[in-house]
């Protein structure tokens, strides 16, 4: 399936992250990016005949504007569903049949709270495709205590920083994770190239909170016992 008319330009994906998390959409299902910025995922996916639909929401009304310009320069904007909403809400994924979530760019604890006040990714098992800007260890935690499966995560790489992006869908099980797990991940290769560069960064992020706590005469402990967790992984 290919949904490319060759009478409009291509689109290329700007950067690993967005490469990464269109990887892991699910083939003839029906996207919403929430946050879409550009829109760039749901058109390179529509593109790509990956979705024949596909849905674009954001709070605010100018990125919302430039995705729905670029749906018209690039072909698929007869295909391309815009909402100017706060997350999920007025997103209507039940009329639009949404199999799969986006939500790339945001920090954890908020790309938490847009997925866990929704009922409808747990009603229909929604595949989330959740990449987090900071705050990885909120958005695991917050996943995981609402009864969410985290089934992969992908490291990519953008702006010379390493990212996770961590695919889940809802079972209503709580699955327990250790500290170091929630910090930085368990789903994930360690064949992959990234993977030294991201456990590396987690330990000088601890090492420099040992330190900064050090010199308020602060105890150390938790962070120590998560940091050997860590060097134990790899």
């Amino acid at each position: 399936m290919n949904g490319q008319n060759t009478a409009y330009p291509l689109l290329t994906l700007p950067d690993d992250r967005l490469k990464t998390a269109a990887s892991m959409v699910t083939a003839g299902g029906v996207t919403a990016d929430v946050g879409t910025d550009h829109g760039y995922i749901p058109i390179w996916l529509l593109q790509q005949g990956i979705c024949d639909t596909a849905v674009a929401s954001d709070i605010n009304r100018g990125p919302l504007d430039r995705a729905r310009e670029n749906g018209i320069r690039y072909g698929v904007a007869d295909r391309l569903k815009l909402y100017l909403c706060d997350g999920l809400d007025g997103v209507e994924p039940e009329e639009n049949r949404v199999t799969d979530i986006c939500i790339c760019g945001m920090g954890g604890e908020l790309i938490g709270a847009i997925v866990c006040r929704s009922a409808y990714v747990k009603e229909k098992r929604t595949n989330l495709i959740l990449q987090p800007m900071s705050s990885g260890y909120e958005l695991r935690s917050a996943l995981l205590e609402d009864g969410f499966v985290i089934r992969e995560e992908r490291l990519c790489q953008a702006a010379g920083r390493v990212y996770s992006c961590i695919r889940a869908d809802y079972t209503g099980e709580k699955t327990v994770y250790t500290e170091g797990q929630l910090l930085v991940g368990r789903e994930m290769s360690h064949e992959n190239p990234l993977y030294p560069l991201w456990m590396e960064r987690h330990r000088k992020a601890l090492e420099k909170q040992i330190r900064g706590r050090e010199s308020g005469g602060l105890d150390t402990a938790y962070e120590r016992t998560v940091l050997e967790e860590i060097e134990r992984m790899g």
